[in-house]
């Protein structure tokens, strides 16, 4: 009887030396499961340089007199841009990504199928541009593992003719009604033609701008701009890389009057020597941007300019936003 008291007594108090620790590890647990989920998203820019579909587009192409398509005239060659494009896409799989000079639906599906190869299930959201000569298209492209989009829809800017070259995405982002204007604007920076035009490009995006915040959106504004921004330095300092237009003022300052309703995110990349998009006329510079609400630049975690860009790729290189909620 003496031997079984002790014996009941030991077990009960090595049940009692273990509660502590169980109790800490329910509380540790139960803290843990309090902890509010941080949500991250990331958005890509990539002018993808004549991305096309096929050997007999590429002929169609040349018969109206366009030039430039000279190294990418073979099935081979068509193929290998492709990959090198989906490999950088694959380096930072994007939650959202939005790529310009993609000639038509059947080079958007074309890329969709090269980044299932590498393992990424992306929905393509197209509508063909307006712009019926070139042929270039602004495409959208979404991660399927992503679970903090929804309720998404593409449609053309509410301007019958600027931009011809503009895709908007809506959506519901994280809880919060978003969009993103993609753009690819009017080339060659300080032509007074193609200034004068980028004007009235953007004149249609500061309304377009307008009606989705009245809309209740808060919206993001992308692409390749060819145009710098006035107040962010870029790589290049000279005068050569100095806005002629008011473009990206325009854009940034979209309700007159007050502070700025858009930041560039070229401002969080460092050092300020990385800051280069493209090489015009010899001057590593700043073209394609993405431009954010104000109220989110505590949600941005990094910007990034990717150059190690495969040969045969473009000759822009991508822009990569972090954000977290």
């Amino acid at each position: 009887m003496k031997h079984m008291l002790i014996i009941t007594l030991a077990a009960l108090l090595g049940l009692c030396e273990g509660l502590p620790q169980k109790l800490a590890a329910s509380v540790e647990i139960k803290q843990s499961e309090s902890l509010p989920e941080k949500l991250g998203v990331s958005i890509m820019t990539f002018n993808t340089e004549w991305l096309l579909g096929s050997q007999p587009q590429v002929a169609e192409l040349k018969q109206k007199g366009i030039w430039g398509l000279e190294n990418k005239d073979t099935e081979l060659k068509i193929e290998q841009q492709h990959q090198a494009v989906a490999s950088v896409i694959a380096r930072h799989a994007p939650d959202i990504l939005c790529i310009q000079e993609v000639i038509n639906e059947i080079a958007a599906k074309r890329l969709q199928q090269a980044l299932q190869g590498k393992g990424l299930q992306y929905a393509l959201h197209f509508l063909e541009s307006r712009d019926t000569y070139l042929e270039q298209d602004v495409v959208f492209l979404t991660n399927k593992s992503s679970g903090h989009i929804t309720d998404i829809n593409v449609s053309h800017p509410i301007d019958p003719v600027y931009p011809s070259k503009c895709l908007i995405l809506t959506c519901i982002l994280n809880g919060e009604k978003t969009s993103i204007i993609g753009l690819h604007l009017k080339a060659v920076p300080t032509e007074p033609i193609a200034v004068a035009k980028r004007e009235k490009q953007a004149d249609a995006v500061v309304k377009q701008l307008k009606r989705l915040s009245t809309a209740g959106y808060t919206t993001l504004v992308l692409g390749d701009l060819n145009d710098w921004d006035p107040i962010v330095p870029d790589a290049d300092s000279s005068k050569k890389a100095t806005p002629t237009s008011k473009v990206l003022k325009k854009i940034k300052d979209y309700i007159a009057g007050g502070d700025d309703e858009l930041v560039n995110s070229l401002k969080w990349v460092e050092p300020v020597g990385k800051r280069y998009t493209y090489d015009y006329k010899g001057s590593k510079t700043v073209l394609d941007h993405i431009l954010l609400p104000v109220g989110w630049r505590n949600r941005v975690v990094g910007v990034t300019i990717d150059h190690d860009r495969p040969d045969g790729a473009s000759d822009h290189w991508p822009v990569i936003l972090e954000l977290s909620w």
